[in-house]
Formats: C-alpha cells, sequence, structure tokens
C-alpha cells in the first residue's frame, strides 16, 4: 500500500453546521444545510483545474492505492506516481505524463485502479470527480467512516467522447453520504489499449462532530461526562425474548432493577457506567451461559447516521463476549446488518472494557439491534454499557416549507425481483409530508403527471414513518426509471421530479456468492407434513419472520401458482421457483417474480423413460420461451449425481440420437438433487455423508454435461440436506451442530463449484416424530424454533453477501479445506478454513499454522464465535474443527501446516 497526501495550507472560511442543524446569529433567520455550498475537500491546488474562488477545506487528506483484491490498481500506475507530489491531487490534468497516470492493457483484457481517500475525519460527501481519457468505461465509488466496512455510493459511465481527451466524469452523491474515507474504483475499458487518470476530486461539506445518541446518564467524570457532546434524543432500549436472537433470561432480569444504581433506576445499559463490575450497574447472564446472546434494541425515536458504537463487557478467564452484530433500522421491522465485529480484548484483561464498531454510511438508524455473543467457553456474559454515537440527519425545527423539497433516496436491489428505496434522510416534518407515492417506469419522466405509482405511502404507515419501502415484482434485464414524490399537507402533490434509474440483472446473472442462497419453503407443506391446525396461518408468518430475519434468501420452491402466496412472500423479498403447468400461467406467474420453472421432480427415481421426459421437456421450453425468453426452463431435478441417477441423465441427453445435440436445447439450467446418500462411498479419513464429496459429485455431473457439448450451462441444486433424525437408512444422521457445519460446507462447495442457486431442504422440520427423516430436515423446528443449522445460515448469508469467489487457499490438502474470497465492502479477503475429519463427538482439535502479512485478523466462526487473531512475525495459529472459520484479511493467507 502507498500512500499519497498534500497538504492543503490554505486556511478556509466557512460557516460551521454541526450535523444537520443550522446555526443561528440573531435576527437571521435559520438557513437549511442545503444552502451551504459543497467545499473541495481534497486539497487539490486551486487555479487552474480548480478555478478561482473554489470553495475548498483545509482537511489534510491524501489517498492511498489500492493493491490487493479484485480490482487491484494496475502496478504500472502505483510505480508511476509520486509520494512527495501525486498526480491525483497536483491540480494539474493530462494528457501530460508529469501530470497523470497511465494505466496499460492489450484491449480485450480488463484493468483497474482503486483508490481510497483518507479524508482525516467524517465529511458529508457530495460529489467525486474524476478526470480521465476515454479509456475510462466507468468509476464505482464506496464510502467509509472506519476504513474497514464501505457502503457503494454509485456509480458513473464515461459518456466523454474520445476528442475530449481528459475529461471529467462525475458521480452526484445523492442523498450526500458522511464517509471518512472514499474508495474510487475506476474501470478500463475492455476494447481500449490503456486507461489514462489526470485527476481525482471528492466535495462535501462539514460533518461537526458525532453525538452521544443512546440517552446516556452523564457524570463528572469518565467517558460518558458531562463535557460530552449529547443530544437529547429521549432514547430506549429494551431487551429481545423472541426468536431467533432470545436473550438469555438473568440478563432482562438483572437489568434496570428500582434496587440497582442509586439512581433512580436507571437501566444498567445507559446509567454512564463503564468500568464498574458490580451488580448495580451491570446486567448479567446467568452462569453456564456459554454460548447464549443478549439481544438488545434501541429506539433512538428519530432517524440519525450512526457513527460508532461502544460495548463494555468484563472479560476475565470465565467471562467474554466475544463480539457482537450491530444492525440498523428505520422502521423497526427491515434491518440491515452492519457486520460483526469480534472483541479485540481477551480474558487476561480481567475487566469491564471497551468492544467499539463503527457505523456504515447511508444505512441510517431509529433502531438499532446488537446481538452481544457469549464466548462459547464462557461461562457468563456481563455487559455494563451500550453507548451510540452519531449525526442528526436533519433539523425538524427549521421553518416549514409551503413546498416540499424534492425526494433524495437511495436504492439497493437484492435480486432482479426485489428492490428496496431509502428516504430516511428527508426533512419530512419541515417539508410538512404526509403521504409519499412512488413510481416505477420502464421509460424516464421528468413529471409524474398523468402516471399511477406503484405504491402510495399514508399516514400510519410503517414505510411512511420508517422512509423505507420495498418494491415487488421487478422483471429481469430492464432497465427502471424511479422517483419518490411528497404530498404537502395541504399542497398536494410535488410533481417535478429527478429519477433514479436501476437496472435489474438476468435471472442467474450475478458475480456475488450471497446470489446462492435459496429455500424449500412449502407454504403448508408437502405429503409428509403435520399441519399446525388452527395455528397453521400463524406458523406461515412465524416462517417468513424467520426467512426476513435471515436477509438474503432469494428464493423459495412451491408448485402451486397463487398470485397471493408469492405476493406474500414477495413482501418479505422471497421469490418463487415454479412448477411448469401450462403457457397460461407463465405471465401471472412472471408478473408476481417467478421466471425460473420446472417440469419433473426427480424423474429417475420415479423411473420415468428418459425419452418421453425429454420430449415434454422439450415442449415445455417452447411454449414458455414463446411467452418470454427472459423465463428459464430448470431441468430435470434429477434424484442424485452417482451411480444410480447418472445413467439416467446420460440416457435423457442420448434419447434424442444425436449425442444431446437437440436435448441441451430443450432447457436452460441443468437442475440435480446432489444429496450425499447413506450408501456413498466416503473419502478417506472423514466421516460417511460428508458434503465433500460435492467436489466430485459436481466433476462428476460436469463431465457428463461437457461429454454431450452442454458443459457450459448452468448449474442449480433445487434440493440438498442432512437430517437430524434417528434413522440412518437414506442419509447418514447427523446432530444438530454437524447439521449446522454440513449446511456452511454444503454452500462454499457449491460456490467453489460455480452453482448458481442452492435450495436448501428444508426450512421447517415437517413434524415431530425423531425417527421420520422429513421431520426433522429444516433449520427451524415444527414449532417454529430456530436450529443451529438456522443459525449456520443466518451467518453464511451475512459473510457470503457481497463476496466474491477467488478460489481454493494454498496448503489446504484433505482432510482440509479452505476458500478464498474478495469482499469489495470490507475491501478485504475472507478465508474459510476447515477440518473435515472433525466431528462433534471428537476430544480434539488441529490447528493451522497460517501465513498471514496483517499483524491481526478478525476470525467469525459459523459456530457463532468471534475473535481477533494476532500473527506473530507473519505466522498466526487457527483452531480447526468441523465448523467453518471466516478470516479477515488485508493479504491473503495460505496454509503452512496443520498439526
Amino acid at each position: 500500500m502507498k500512500k499519497f497526501t498534500r497538504l492543503c495550507a490554505m486556511v478556509c472560511a466557512f460557516t460551521l453546521l454541526w450535523g444537520a442543524a443550522a446555526v443561528t446569529v440573531a435576527p437571521a433567520p435559520r438557513i437549511s444545510a442545503a444552502a451551504e455550498p459543497e467545499k473541495l475537500l481534497t486539497g487539490n491546488p486551486v487555479g487552474g483545474l480548480f478555478p478561482a474562488g473554489t470553495p475548498t477545506l483545509a482537511t489534510y487528506a491524501g489517498y492511498t492505492w489500492l493493491t490487493e483484491g479484485l480490482n487491484a490498481t494496475d502496478p504500472a500506475i502505483v510505480a508511476s506516481d509520486s509520494a512527495e507530489a501525486p498526480r491525483l491531487t497536483d491540480g494539474e490534468n493530462g494528457p501530460d505524463t508529469t501530470h497523470s497516470l497511465v494505466a496499460a492493457a492489450p484491449p480485450g483484457t480488463a484493468a483497474a485502479a482503486s483508490l481510497i481517500f483518507d479524508l482525516q475525519a467524517p465529511y458529508k460527501v457530495s460529489t467525486v470527480r474524476v478526470w480521465a481519457d476515454s479509456g475510462l468505461a466507468s468509476m464505482e465509488v464506496y464510502a467509509s467512516l472506519d476504513g474497514k466496512t464501505y457502503s457503494r455510493t454509485g456509480g458513473a459511465a464515461n459518456a466523454n467522447l474520445p476528442s475530449a481527451g481528459y475529461a471529467a466524469v462525475e458521480l452526484s452523491v445523492k442523498p450526500v453520504m458522511f464517509a471518512r474515507y472514499v474508495k474510487i474504483i475506476l474501470h478500463k475499458d475492455p476494447a481500449a489499449s490503456s486507461m489514462g487518470i489526470g485527476e481525482a476530486a471528492v466535495f462535501g461539506k462539514e460533518a461537526g462532530s458525532p453525538a452521544l445518541l443512546s440517552n446516556n446518564r452523564l457524570r463528572a467524570t469518565g467517558p460518558y461526562n458531562t463535557s460530552v457532546n449529547k443530544l437529547d434524543t429521549g432514547a430506549t432500549y429494551t431487551w429481545i425474548s423472541d426468536q431467533p436472537f432470545v436473550t438469555e433470561a438473568d440478563l432482562i432480569k438483572t437489568d434496570n432493577d428500582s434496587k440497582n444504581d442509586g439512581f433512580g433506576g436507571w437501566p444498567d445499559l445507559t446509567d454512564g457506567s463503564s468500568t464498574e463490575a458490580n451488580a448495580d450497574y451491570v446486567a448479567n447472564s446467568a452462569w453456564g451461559a456459554k454460548g447464549k446472546y443478549g439481544a438488545v434494541l434501541f429506539d433512538l425515536k428519530d432517524m440519525y447516521q450512526i457513527n460508532s458504537i461502544d460495548v463494555w463487557a468484563k472479560a476475565d478467564s470465565s467471562k467474554l463476549m466475544d463480539g457482537y452484530e450491530v444492525l440498523v433500522s428505520t422502521d423497526g421491522v427491515n434491518f440491515r446488518s452492519l457486520g460483526y465485529s469480534p472483541n479485540p480484548n481477551s480474558k487476561t484483561a480481567n475487566a469491564i472494557v471497551n468492544a467499539p464498531s463503527s457505523g456504515v454510511p447511508g444505512m441510517n438508524a431509529r433502531y438499532v439491534k446488537l446481538l452481544l455473543h457469549n464466548d462459547n467457553t464462557s461461562q457468563q456474559l456481563i455487559v455494563g454499557e451500550i453507548a451510540i454515537w452519531g449525526w442528526r440527519l436533519y433539523d425538524p425545527a427549521l421553518p416549514k416549507n409551503t413546498t416540499p423539497d424534492r425526494v433524495e433516496f437511495r436504492t439497493e436491489l437484492k435480486n432482479y425481483s426485489t428492490l428496496y428505496l431509502d428516504w430516511s434522510g428527508y426533512n419530512q416534518t419541515v417539508n410538512n409530508v404526509n403521504k409519499y407515492a412512488i413510481y416505477v417506469e420502464t421509460q424516464n419522466f421528468t413529471s409524474t403527471a398523468g402516471l399511477t405509482p406503484k405504491l402510495t405511502l399514508e399516514a400510519g404507515s410503517i414505510a411512511l414513518a420508517g422512509k423505507y419501502a420495498s418494491y415487488f415484482a421487478l422483471k429481469p434485464e430492464t432497465d427502471y426509471y424511479l422517483a419518490i414524490t411528497p404530498f404537502h399537507s395541504s399542497a398536494g402533490e410535488r410533481k417535478d421530479v429527478e429519477t433514479v434509474k436501476v437496472t435489474t440483472p438476468g435471472v442467474l446473472e450475478g458475480d456475488k456468492a450471497g446470489n446462492i442462497f435459496a429455500i424449500n419453503d412449502s407454504p403448508y407443506g408437502g405429503s409428509n407434513y403435520v399441519n399446525h391446525g388452527e395455528n397453521e396461518e400463524q406458523n406461515l408468518i412465524q416462517k417468513l419472520m424467520l426467512e426476513r430475519e435471515i436477509g438474503g434468501i432469494h428464493k423459495n420452491r412451491w408448485w402451486d401458482h397463487s398470485p397471493w402466496m408469492k405476493s406474500l412472500y414477495g413482501s418479505y423479498g422471497v421469490a418463487f421457483h415454479m412448477y411448469y403447468h401450462g403457457s397460461g400461467y407463465v405471465p401471472s406467474d412472471n408478473a408476481m417474480g417467478a421466471w425460473t420453472f420446472s417440469t419433473y421432480n426427480e424423474p429417475d427415481l420415479a423411473k420415468r423413460d428418459p425419452a418421453a421426459v425429454a420430449a415434454a421437456i422439450g415442449a415445455n421450453h417452447a411454449s414458455m420461451k414463446a411467452v418470454d425468453s427472459r423465463n428459464l426452463l430448470v431441468e430435470p431435478a434429477l434424484g442424485g449425481v452417482d451411480a444410480k441417477s447418472l445413467p439416467w441423465l446420460e440416457a435423457f441427453y442420448n434419447s434424442d440420437g444425436q449425442n444431446g445435440a437437440l436435448v441441451k436445447t430443450y432447457f436452460d439450467v441443468m437442475d440435480v438433487h446432489p444429496y450425499v446418500k447413506y450408501e456413498d462411498t466416503p473419502l478417506p479419513g472423514i466421516d460417511h455423508g460428508s458434503p465433500e464429496m460435492l467436489i466430485q459429485k459436481i466433476a462428476d455431473l460436469r463431465a457428463l454435461m461437457a461429454s454431450h457439448g452442454d458443459g457450459e450451462k448452468p448449474i442449480v441444486f433445487t434440493e440438498i440436506g442432512w437430517s437430524t433424525y434417528s434413522g440412518g437408512a437414506y442419509l447418514k444422521k447427523v446432530d444438530r451442530a454437524t447439521q449446522r457445519n454440513y449446511l456452511a460446507r454444503a454452500y462454499l462447495h457449491s460456490i467453489a463449484g460455480g452453482v448458481k442457486s442452492v435450495f436448501w431442504y428444508s426450512m421447517q422440520d415437517d413434524g415431530l416424530d425423531p425417527a421420520n427423516l422429513e421431520h426433522n430436515l429444516g433449520i427451524i423446528d415444527w414449532n417454529g424454533k430456530a436450529k443451529e443449522s438456522y443459525f449456520g445460515y443466518y451467518m453464511m448469508v451475512r459473510l457470503m453477501k457481497e463476496a466474491q469467489y477467488l478460489g481454493p487457499v494454498q496448503g489446504a490438502v484433505h482432510p482440509y479445506y479452505g476458500y478464498r474470497f474478495w469482499d469489495e465492502s470490507k475491501n478485504r479477503y475472507i478465508t474459510a478454513l476447515w477440518d473435515a475429519s472433525w466431528q462433534t463427538s471428537s476430544t480434539s482439535t488441529k490447528t493451522a499454522r497460517i501465513s498471514a502479512a496483517d499483524a491481526s485478523m478478525s476470525l467469525v466462526g459459523i459456530d457463532g464465535n468471534q475473535k481477533v487473531v494476532e500473527a506473530s512475525q507473519g505466522k498466526a495459529g487457527i483452531t480447526l474443527t468441523g465448523a467453518p472459520v471466516f478470516i479477515y484479511s488485508n493479504a491473503p493467507i495460505s496454509v503452512d501446516s496443520v498439526q
């Protein structure tokens, strides 16, 4: 990593606005933060490329070239830049090579340049501008408060003609982002022979100092003393006792006891204590609460950008909160994860210690949920204080507008069908708004006159209060233009708009590992399902709430075409994969987010004639494509990938008498159910039925497909799973922890094998019979309680959501496995490691000795454990079990040995 800094000596005069609250000087009226002009934040000299009079702030910013990851900077750029006179902030433009940088790569190849500006403090970033030649295809911008977790701000294509030379490409950041770090990724046009970059600049405004938001009591001394900048938010908190993260009961019992504190019963988590360990100031679990959770929800009463969070907990020989996850929400229903924060302290601290974490730009919050995890070896969880810091997004005390401001909003595509919109930074009070309309069109527009909104959010609705909404269902491979209009309480709708464009991906497109997650959750069960009677509808909603809690399940698999059920699941962000029952159903299925279909389920096990199956599939493919070519036929849902099922697939391809030349055109996606069956021969040194068998199963399947000229066809698994039953005739019986471990490993092997989608079988146990295989395949039990595999699925979604697969880990050899990923939002590698020979009955563990350039790395285990791993002289030890661990590092790691 190479850092380039230019110190701006100019002293700038400016009006300082703290947060979004205006400074008032009598008798002048209040002015909104929007009236303040944006300023140059990156120290570029003014007078040349930047006109004289350009407002500036002396931030002492510098930039660093990113030399790791998928968008690592072309080495020629790093080598030709100068730390003493950095070329991208010298105020001069190309093509003069003393003031510009060039990435050279042959036509047809990709190249990138990624730089990170450190503004030295948070600012409200509003514009990012880069000057480049026509070799630049596009740029992406990410923002961060801590330099570790980034939020994608947006992107901009280079629309300049070659004749324009080194011209500006600009991203206007709307709404503004609170950020200290700004990452700019520049993508070379693959058709160009080079990419020239002349200058880069970031503009914005002062953010002011973050304030204490969580209503902690201020004391005379300590971290939360009377000199602290505190906003009177009236914030409160509650412990969560609902599924899936149920707070250990004694944490609730020992908090806010009227006998405690001596301060009139202040809640223990906000009584202003930090290092005090006696019972008057802390909440503590029962003894023996290994691996248990404390789940606490703060209500800040209004919207804020979170800057940081303090969590004080006891660390000694028998007590350790090993880490926590932070989730934020504007409406109290839809939560977004800010990631895991392993505790940097160890049991040797022997004190109440702070494990701080950071907010993420653009993820605003009224509600902040913290899931505190007691280490799996810790006897007790003791929590002393939690403090949340951040910035007010707007000043509700400003004079009310007679015409409401336009609504600026952020969008997030979950997949091709589900879109989220967030305008939580909009000043609803000052703009006197009592309703919103959301427009979704396939043609651009500047006014909503004559258009019909897709959603109308009325006063009193959760969406209006949270200024957050989801829209379902979009169509794949489509450009959409979006607008949100405010309704003034007396003047009505403001109809002039500036749209936001989003483009949906194809049904199976995308390079993120997180695209793989899907589930089998038949709303009312299958043939083995035991109905819940009068509680069946309640059970359905409970399942959907638990699926929403996971957050990253993209699809469910079902056979019924009723639109109301697809609409219900769609409101929770889950689309359907359907059985094909004729072209007459396809238009309504498409309208409700279903674009993949299957004709059969396990025709090989049903002993169906392969030729007849091929003929039926071919006919269905033709009729389905006639409705819309974007639909995909997913076949044949083979019942296994083994010596019994693969010969059937061979006969299926050969049924056309042309080695599959015709049959391969009858369907779009290969679908198999690669259960690792009891009869499958185990790999040497590992247990029967282990998911490592998937590696060979995927290879065998691809080899058979390739032998028929079909090797490039995408693959999905619409069923795979392991049962926690007491049997063992068809599938190996596993305990609950092993089911969790196998789930994680099965998904990791599938990602590495290039599988596009994996539908875990299943969401819920079908019944209560311990000997029934189908009654024990779920990740929640029949009563709706989360099993260990639920938490494994939950964590896999968070760890893999933005990750991109790179390859196997060097030095990880059977029975030890490892895969490496890059996560652009974390700006780090993720390395998954485990010991496939380990079983839950094992009495010992192995240690992987790894080579690591990082001095310390964060580790998150699929078993819930979190820790910070220290390296010494480039080496570190990682304990391996059958539960994969995920290591975050700035540089790649490799395995030297396992002992």
